[in-house]
C-alpha cells in the first residue's frame, strides 16, 4: 500500500500545475475523498470457519476537514473525516458436520474519526505525513447455529478504536491540494453468540487507501 501511496504522490507532484513559491499552509481547510476499502477482521468461533472468509474489498468514499499550523517545513494540525464504507454483508457457512450447518454475516456501513496529523515540506508545494487519532464505526454481526442450544443471534454495535497511517499532499494552486493516503482501522472485538461450545466473536480491521482533493481557506 504504501508503494501506491509514495507512487501517486510523485505523480501528482509531476504533472500538477506549479503555484507560487512559499505556500502558506497554515488555516482550515474541507475536502472530498474517494479511494478502495479493504477488510480483514479477525474470527474467533467455530473452527471450521476461517477469518479470512470474511476478508472484502470496497469502493469508500467521504469528507474530510481540517486545520493546520506551519512552522517553517514543518506543518502540524487536526483531521476529522467521515467516509461511507461498501463492505457489504459477508456471509460464511460452514460445511455440513453432523447434520448442522453454522451460519455467520459481518457487515460495515461507515467510519469516522479525529487524528492528528504532522508532516515535513519536502517542497514548497509537496507536504509528507503521518497521522493518528482515534475512530468509531457500526457493526452488524450474526451467528446462526442449530443443535438443542440452536437460534440466531445478531448485534449492531457502535465500536471506538484506533486509526494510524501516513499520506503524501500537494498544493497545486494558491487554495487547492491533492491528497493520497493509506489508514489503518482497529476496533473492540464484537460478540455474537455462537452457543456454549462455540462463543463467536469478530475483531473489525480494516484499511483505507484515499485520494482526495481539498479547498484551503
Amino acid at each position: 500500500m504504501l508503494k501506491i501511496l509514495y507512487a501517486s504522490a510523485a505523480l501528482a507532484g509531476l504533472v500538477a500545475p506549479a503555484c507560487a513559491d512559499n505556500t502558506n499552509w497554515q488555516g482550515f481547510y474541507a475536502g472530498t475523498e474517494l479511494g478502495a476499502g479493504f477488510s480483514t477482521p479477525g474470527f474467533s468461533g467455530d473452527p471450521l470457519t476461517s477469518g479470512s472468509q470474511f476478508n472484502d474489498n470496497a469502493f469508500i468514499g467521504g469528507i474530510y476537514l481540517g486545520h493546520d499550523w506551519q512552522s517553517g517545513n514543518f506543518v502540524y494540525g487536526g483531521v476529522a473525516n467521515l467516509d461511507f464504507l461498501g463492505f457489504h454483508d459477508q456471509t460464511v457457512s460452514d460445511p455440513l458436520v453432523g447434520g448442522k450447518t453454522d451460519t455467520y454475516k459481518y457487515d460495515l456501513d461507515w467510519v469516522a474519526s479525529a487524528r492528528a496529523r504532522a508532516g515535513y515540506l519536502a517542497s514548497d508545494q509537496f507536504l509528507l505525513y503521518g497521522t493518528a487519532g482515534v475512530a468509531v464505526t457500526r457493526i452488524e454481526a450474526s451467528s446462526s447455529y442449530n443443535g438443542f442450544f440452536g437460534g440466531t443471534d445478531t448485534v449492531r454495535k457502535t465500536r471506538f478504536g484506533g486509526a494510524f497511517g501516513a499520506g503524501a499532499e500537494y498544493a497545486f494552486a494558491p487554495h487547492w491540494s491533492f491528497k493520497t493516503e493509506y489508514i489503518q482501522y482497529l476496533f473492540e472485538d464484537v460478540h455474537v453468540g455462537g452457543g456454549p461450545t462455540n462463543p463467536v466473536s469478530f475483531k473489525p480491521s480494516f484499511g483505507t487507501l484515499n485520494f482526495g482533493i481539498a479547498y484551503r481557506f
